[in-house]
């Protein structure tokens, strides 16, 4: 008997992080402007999830039905971030402007209490 694995063309992994900031700094002078902008969602939601495979392959003996629940388990992944950010200075003398946009995705949270419940179901720890 064949193990056959019927998958779907409908896997979506989806990350979308976009980050608009504005500054408009207008008849002002000494004004200095730091800004950052991290996106950590796409890696840090890869590196989970090759975790949670891992997991899933050394608990389960089988490796076709280990792969069939890794694929069910991340079968639909989308993310979408936005951040707008809009600074306007004017007429001012001495200022300091600081902004920061970190996104972390709430999959990644999702992602990581799976991988938490594996473990603590497989009793690795």
């Amino acid at each position: 008997m064949s193990d056959n694995i019927n998958q779907n063309a409908d896997q979506i992994n989806k990350d979308i992080q976009l980050s608009e900031e504005l500054i408009h700094i207008i008849d002002s002078c000494d004004v200095t402007v730091n800004t950052t902008d991290t996106k950590a969602a796409v890696s840090l939601q890869a590196s989970l999830q090759a975790a949670i495979a891992l997991i899933i392959s050394v608990s389960i003996a089988d490796s076709s039905k280990a792969e069939r629940i890794t694929q069910d388990l991340m079968q639909t992944t989308k993310t979408k971030q936005q951040t707008f950010q809009k600074v306007v200075i004017e007429g001012s003398q001495g200022v300091n402007v600081t902004t920061t946009d970190t996104q972390v995705a709430l999959n990644i949270q999702i992602l990581l209490q799976l991988l938490l419940a594996l473990i603590v179901r497989l009793d690795i720890l």
